[in-house]
């Protein structure tokens, strides 16, 4: 059975940990891990590690925020993938979670991508239709176009900038005033 060990301090990481952050994620979709051990504080970023038993299977980071829960990042070891445990884990999560939730996927151009789409559809979740771009995490990071999935519903058009705004704000460290004063064109650094 699946248990979700929360993490607050970086001493109580399991050691894997880092290699699967580091290779589950291309650099422009995390981050750096000094800013990583850095939001451990954060009251509402929860690092849950994943166990079946004594196993250690990966992880998930979640953003507790006012409307909604944010999904940054979700990861199963590569020897475990494939067993059921990513969708017990999101079973889960969905299971004791009363708050809709939002996360962000890549665009599904890859077979990888369009596995990852179907994983979630899979749980009910719904690609948004609005153009979303990731904000950089740091200087010398690039933004990344990617897609917004909600659960349990679409989110309407009238609250897709509010949601925006809340991620970039909490997740990306963004500022509303510094939001409405940039244009995407200053997001996109390709």
């Amino acid at each position: 059975m699946i248990q979700l060990h929360p993490v607050k301090n970086s001493d109580r990481l399991n050691s894997d940990f880092k290699e699967i952050y580091e290779t589950s994620f291309p650099d422009d979709e995390r981050r750096e891990w000094t800013q990583l051990l850095e939001i451990l504080d954060n009251k509402q970023f929860i690092l849950n590690e994943i166990y079946d038993q004594q196993k250690y299977l990966g992880f998930i980071s979640i953003w507790n925020l006012t409307e909604f829960n944010f999904i940054e990042h979700f990861a199963i070891r590569t020897t475990e993938q494939g067993k059921g445990y990513g969708t017990q884990t999101m079973e889960h999560v969905l299971s004791t979670n009363s708050k809709p939730i939002v996360l962000e996927i890549e665009e599904p151009l890859t077979e990888t991508a369009r596995k990852r789409m179907e994983f979630y559809e899979r749980l009910n979740f719904t690609v948004n239709d609005f153009s979303y771009f990731q904000p950089p995490y740091s200087i010398g990071k690039s933004s990344v176009k990617l897609l917004l999935m909600s659960y349990p519903a679409k989110i309407k058009p009238e609250d897709f900038e509010r949601i925006k705004d809340q991620i970039y704000h909490w997740v990306y460290g963004h500022n509303n005033e510094a939001l409405e004063s940039e244009t995407i064109e200053d997001f996109l650094t390709d």
